[in-house]
């Protein structure tokens, strides 16, 4: 619509009931609504932005609340699980089927030479024993130090109750005997009674009947006199031991032994002032062992000039052989009072 505008005077201009009056003086009347102030800045009502606020915390506090009842359910689930666990385990260590009552639930494995009655024999367990509260170290320790055991390795098993020995076992490589003695090894159970035993290469020794038949075939012909130690305990005469430096000493001694080309058949350990081997030629007298020490080795060494001494004497003739001092070794003689020097060997 177009409107034309003539000149008017007297022009007035008043605002009623929110409307624009502008009047003239004389014909002319204009009457324009005024736009409302929110309206026309474009605001929002602040009464509709409060209540969009409130709504918007309730929902947020209502998220934080079914956060916060899972978060104790999920806690409480946790207690549950935890006192179920608890409970069970408790119920299990008390259990009257994981306990051995007899030898016969301790199972032996990997023994070809001993006797599984004998390995079983050597396990200190008091009978009823709990397999959870068991402590397989000590067991592994005690059979390792006292029987002729390379390894030892011990398991439990619950379903049935068994207890499970697995060992690798030492070839004997000597023997020495007592009458009827009882022998106790460092941190062993005593063995015995019997008048032959075997002895391996550490020292560790086992009576004959803890062997199978069958085992030893053939039988070590090496004879050890003097191995065994003597226990102050007078209501028990019989009973014997295996020290420790004894041991120590043997594995040293067996060690040079399987040098010599010479053959020992018996080694005499009775008088530790004295020792003495054996020869196919005649005994050797080795006196006061030096332990840990090359005397000993120069004097086993020594008996390799043996080999040539029926050359020049009559083997049978010979009583015993000083090899004390191993640069100068002596011969004693049947019929005379005194040592002869050994006649030196040729080039």
């Amino acid at each position: 619509m177009v409107l034309t505008l003539y000149k008017m005077e007297a022009v007035k201009t008043t605002i009623d009931n929110g409307y624009l009056i502008t009047k003239h003086d004389k014909e002319f009347t204009f009457k324009v609504p005024i736009p409302k102030i929110s309206e026309a800045v474009g605001m929002v009502n602040p009464s509709r932005q409060g209540a969009a606020a409130n709504d918007a915390i309730r929902e947020r506090r209502r998220q934080l609340q079914s956060k916060r009842r899972w978060r104790q359910l999920a806690g409480l689930w946790r207690t549950m699980v935890l006192l179920g666990l608890t409970g069970g385990l408790v119920w299990g260590l008390t259990l009257p089927d994981w306990i051995i009552r007899r030898p016969d639930q301790v199972q032996i494995r990997g023994n070809v030479l001993l006797k599984t009655t004998a390995i079983q024999a050597q396990l200190a367990l008091d009978y009823p024993q709990s397999l959870l509260r068991l402590q397989p170290q000590p067991l592994i320790q005690s059979l390792e130090a006292t029987l002729p055991l390379q390894r030892v390795t011990i398991a439990r098993q619950l379903f049935p109750p068994q207890l499970i020995v697995e060992v690798q076992e030492r070839l004997p490589v000597a023997v020495t005997t007592c009458s009827q003695c009882l022998v106790i090894s460092e941190g062993g159970q005593p063995q015995g009674p019997a008048s032959r035993w075997f002895i391996d290469a550490t020292g560790a020794v086992a009576p004959s009947t803890s062997y199978q038949a069958t085992a030893l075939n053939p039988a070590p012909t090496l004879m050890i006199q003097g191995y065994f130690v003597a226990v102050s305990t007078p209501s028990r005469p019989n009973v014997l031991a295996v020290s420790r430096d004894r041991q120590q000493q043997w594995q040293q001694l067996y060690r040079l032994l399987q040098r010599q080309s010479l053959p020992i058949t018996a080694i005499d350990w009775r008088n530790e002032q004295n020792l003495i081997v054996q020869t196919p030629l005649a005994p050797v007298h080795l006196g006061a062992v030096q332990w840990n020490s090359h005397v000993l080795e120069q004097q086993l060494m020594a008996l390799v000039n043996l080999q040539q001494l029926p050359d020049y004497l009559d083997p049978r003739q010979i009583v015993f052989i000083d090899l004390v001092n191993p640069q100068e070794p002596l011969v004693q003689m049947r019929n005379q009072p005194m040592q002869q020097p050994l006649p030196r060997q040729t080039p």
